[in-house]
């Protein structure tokens, strides 16, 4: 376990685009082992993951909140939110007006904290320009990632649909918190 006192939280940049693709692909291993074709978890590769990192740190008009956390010079967990992407998952929105796109913590300091002083600094970031909820969808069988969102007060708001990440199709569940200064409030309690 990690002491959240020495690690250092960033925003993320185009520059930590590689960074961020290598980190990806061993949290997808270790939190998708089972949930999805083992062949295609190992085939995940961080140089072909590294454009799509780079161009959407770089675009300023997507409204992307990115926010990483180092340790001792290595990234070690990485948050993404932003508006609610409409139009991928018919008759399934999430009726909000924030998405949780992403929340990793490397598998070696999971359980510590930082999952919630990453949260934590994507809400101050949101509730600073406006949103007033957040919705997120995750891979259904991620039974640690739905503990931590129901500690944190999340409600369940639609059953599994099929959805596709390049060549990887999986099941999905997707979740809201109705009150963002609420689940700040929450995360600071929990984390003094």
């Amino acid at each position: 376990m990690t002491s959240s006192q020495s690690v250092i939280l960033k925003t993320a940049t185009p520059q930590d685009a590689m960074a961020i693709a290598e980190l990806k692909v061993i949290c997808w291993r270790d939190a998708y082992q089972g949930l999805m074709p083992e062949s295609k978890l190992a085939a995940l590769d961080a140089a072909d993951e590294e454009p799509h990192w780079s161009n959407w740190l770089a675009d300023k008009s997507c409204g992307l909140v990115a926010r990483l956390l180092w340790l001792d010079g290595k990234l070690i967990g990485y948050g993404l939110a932003g508006p609610m992407r409409l139009g991928d998952r018919p008759g399934k929105e999430i009726e909000a007006d924030g998405e949780l796109y992403a929340l990793y913590i490397h598998p070696a300091h999971q359980r510590g904290g930082l999952g919630r002083k990453l949260l934590s600094s994507l809400l101050e970031a949101l509730i600073a320009e406006g949103y007033r909820q957040l919705g997120a969808w995750m891979i259904g069988g991620n039974l640690p990632a739905e503990k931590f969102y129901l500690k944190l007060g999340a409600s369940e708001v639609a059953k599994r649909v099929e959805i596709h990440h390049g060549r990887i199709g999986y099941r999905e569940k997707s979740w809201i918190w109705n009150d963002l200064p609420k689940l700040l409030a929450r995360l600071n309690i929990r984390s003094v």
